[in-house]
Order: structure tokens, then sequence, then C-alpha cells
């Protein structure tokens, strides 16, 4: 990755003169004060913006009405079976990814999302057709099945819905809209969780599958007319390698190279930050329903958190520190949190690490993530993001697991864990800022080629 001034100098003037473009364009009806103050969104991408929101909102809602199914899935079919069912998650996706991957090569140009969300809407009806059918001695590997099934559709289906958003909008539009879209995604999150709750109190698990399946059509038709009216020209991607059937490999293999190595440090660190969270906790509080109050007061301030904040400061954020520095935030926060945890290992030091950090993830560097993306050419970019947010991510929490409970089990090792966590985080940090300013070059030296061409 070059760290060029030059094109820090051309990423600069070409947002300014965005940014200038969009408030000054004539016959602007600004309509929307609100988003104009936060995101400068422009009166033609409104349409847009309100699609790729409702297209988020349907797909997370229907992703959190599946988990607790998941979840309970997982129980039913044994809690000592669980570490197999993790170890068969990251086999199927293993498996699953080449055929997959291959399959995505052969559609370039195509929208994989309307098969893929088919798929998953015929998988789910089957699966709660077995539910009801099943005999009681088939019913534990049935729910095995379905734990190790969701467990990679769902976070399949997340990575090609942001991978075919990515896609789709310029880096610019991508800064300043993303927050905004991920925002939704937040709403729906909140939205499919409270349905599941009140729905799975009185219908039971398998019912909730119903509701996902609507979900999906909404996101699915949403995702259509998101992907067919907003701007096809991506002027920040290297015209050659757009239209290029060469291996990913041939064209951009270090910065996917480094992407992939982002998304492995934060699920390491993110496996270590969890299960000295799960340490602390059992030590320090006896009652399993104060522990569920707990986890559940975490899930709702995180929520809160993130929402504000996507909402009102991730479009300022990205302006202000730029993709990479935006990015850099999440490591940071784990570095600081971390120390603080070790200083002061609390309950109350790790509800508010948990909240900031999780908080931190879901409004700025989630975003940020998908921002990089925005320089990938099309061919490249479902299969890189979907290896990437499928196998690599389940790999670090693999790693991030084995290796803290190694730590942990060694004499005289009870604080390497988090020092562990510091020393990633550092790497990562930087790594962020690397990344930032290789987008940067990358789209200086891509919109010269393409305004040359």
């Amino acid at each position: 990755m070059n760290l060029d001034p030059e094109a820090d100098r051309a990423w600069d003037e070409a947002t300014r003169e965005s940014d200038r473009d969009d408030w000054t364009r004539p016959g602007s009806r600004r309509p929307f004060g609100v988003l104009r103050a936060i995101a400068n969104v422009r009166d033609d991408e409104l349409e847009t913006l309100g699609r790729a929101g409702l297209f988020v909102f349907s797909l997370l809602a229907a992703n959190y009405l599946i988990r607790p199914i998941r979840d309970e899935m997982g129980v039913a079919g044994g809690p000592k079976h669980l570490p197999a069912l993790f170890a068969g998650t990251l086999a199927a996706m293993l498996l699953v990814w080449p055929l997959l991957s291959s399959w995505l090569g052969r559609r370039a140009g195509r929208s994989s999302l309307g098969p893929i969300l088919r798929a998953q809407q015929v998988m789910l009806l089957a699966f709660f057709g077995a539910f009801q059918l099943v005999p009681a001695e088939g019913f534990a590997w049935t729910a095995r099945l379905f734990f190790v099934w969701a467990s990679v559709t769902n976070l399949l289906i997340v990575s090609l819905a942001w991978g075919s958003l990515a896609g789709r909008f310029t880096s610019d539009q991508a800064r300043r809209l993303f927050g905004l879209i991920a925002a939704g995604g937040t709403l729906g999150a909140i939205a499919g969780s409270a349905l599941a709750g009140v729905l799975g109190r009185y219908a039971g698990p398998s019912p909730l599958m119903l509701p996902a399946v609507v979900f999906l059509e909404i996101g699915l038709r949403a995702g259509r007319r998101t992907t067919a009216t907003t701007r096809l020209s991506r002027p920040d991607v290297d015209p050659e390698a757009e239209a290029s059937s060469l291996r990913p490999q041939a064209r951009g293999g270090l910065y996917l190279a480094c992407l992939g190595l982002w998304t492995l440090l934060f699920t390491t660190t993110s496996a270590f930050v969890y299960l000295e969270q799960a340490r602390i906790v059992e030590a320090s509080i006896h009652d399993p329903a104060v522990r569920t109050a707990l986890f559940a007061r975490i899930d709702l301030l995180v929520n809160v958190f993130g929402l504000v904040m996507q909402v009102v400061l991730t479009a300022w954020i990205l302006k202000k520190l730029g993709v990479g520095g935006a990015a850099a935030m999440l490591p940071a926060v784990t570095l600081v949190g971390m120390i603080a945890l070790s200083l002061r290992p609390t309950v109350a030091t790790v509800q508010w690490f948990q909240v900031a950090r999780r908080a931190m993830d879901y409004a700025v560097a989630r975003p940020s993530r998908e921002v990089f993306y925005t320089v990938v050419p099309s061919r490249e970019l479902m299969r890189a993001k979907g290896l990437i947010d499928t196998a690599v991510y389940r790999a670090g929490d693999a790693a991030g697991a084995w290796a803290y409970g190694l730590l942990a089990a060694a004499p005289g090792m009870s604080r390497a864990a988090p020092t562990a966590v510091v020393a990633l985080s550092v790497v990562w940090f930087a790594l962020s800022l690397g990344l930032g300013r290789a987008m940067k070059r990358r789209v200086a030296c891509n919109r010269e080629r393409n305004y040359s061409a």
C-alpha cells in the first residue's frame, strides 16, 4: 500500500467538489433538512436511500428472527455438542464457499441476491416443515443441522447485501450514506428481536421462520429496486480491472488481503473480549437471572447508542477523519477498554467497554469497512467480500477462542490474554490507517484513468 501525498490531495479535492455540487446543484428542493444537515443527502439520492434502508432493515429483521431459533436449536441439540457445531460451521463454510465463489464468478454483472434469498426462503420453509414432522428421536440431529445452516447463511446474506450496495455506490456516496443505511439495519435488528421475543413466548421457536420469510421477501424486492436505480458508473474503480476477467489475485490482491487481515484482527480480538467478559461475569455474578438481565441491558444500550451514532455522527466522523481514521476508532476503543478491564476487572467495566466497543463497531467501523469495498472491481467484490465475511470471520472467532483458552490455561499466564489484545489492537490500528491511505490512492488513480478514458 503506497502512501502518496498527491493521492491525499486529489481525494480531498474530489470530496470538496462533490460536497459543493451536492449543495449548489440547480433546482435542489432540500425537503429533508435534517438529512442534509447530517449527511448532505442530495434530492436525487432520497429515494435510493429509503430503499437501501428498507433493504438492510428487512434482512436484519429476518436475521434477528432466525438467531434465537438457532440458539435454541443449539441447546436442543445438546450443549455439550456446541464446540463441535462451531467447528462444523467453519467446516461448512470452507466446503460451501469454493462452490459459491465459482457460481458468483459466472454471474459477474448480474445480481446474485435474488437466487440466494429465494434459496434462504425455501430452506426456512423446509426446516419449518421438518420440525413439525420429524420424530422425536431425529429432532436433535435436525436441530444441529439447522444451527450450522443458520450460522452460515445469516452471515453470508448480510455480507452479500452490503457487498451489493458497495458495488453500486461511489466511495463519496458510501461515506455520506452508509451510516444512515446502517441505522436502518439497527432498526431491523431491534424490530426482529422484539418480534421474536413476543412471538417466541407464545408460539415457540419454529413459527418464527414464517415472518422471517416475509421479511426476506420485502428485502428482496427493496434490494432489486435499490440496485436497479443506484448509479452503475463507478469512477472510483480501475476501468481496466472492472472490465477484466482476471482472477482477483491478479489485481488488488494486497488490498484485499489487508481487508481480510482487518476482519481477522477484529474477530480474534472480539473472541478474546467476549471470553474475558464471560470470565469476569461468571466470577462476579452467580445468579443466572441477573446475568441474563445484564446481557440484555448491554444489548439494549448497544442498540440505542449505536442507532444515535449512526444517524447523527457516522457521516460526520467519516468526513472529518476519513475512512481509515474512522475504521481506526474501533481498535483504539478496544485497546483503551482492554487496558481498563485489566486494571479494573469489574462488571461495570465489562458493561461499558462492551457497549462502547459494539456501538462503535455498528455505527462507525462497519460502515467504514463497507466503504473500503467501493473501490474493488465488481468481478472481485462479491467473491472476495463473501470469503472475508464468512470463512475469514469464523476463522478469527475460532483462532481467538483457542488462543484465549491456551493462554488462560497456561501457568502464570493469567494476564497474557489482555496483553495479547493490546498488541493486536496496535497492529489493527496501524492497518486501518494504512487501508485508508491505500483507498485514497486508489480513488485518485482510478478517477484519473476513468476521466482520461
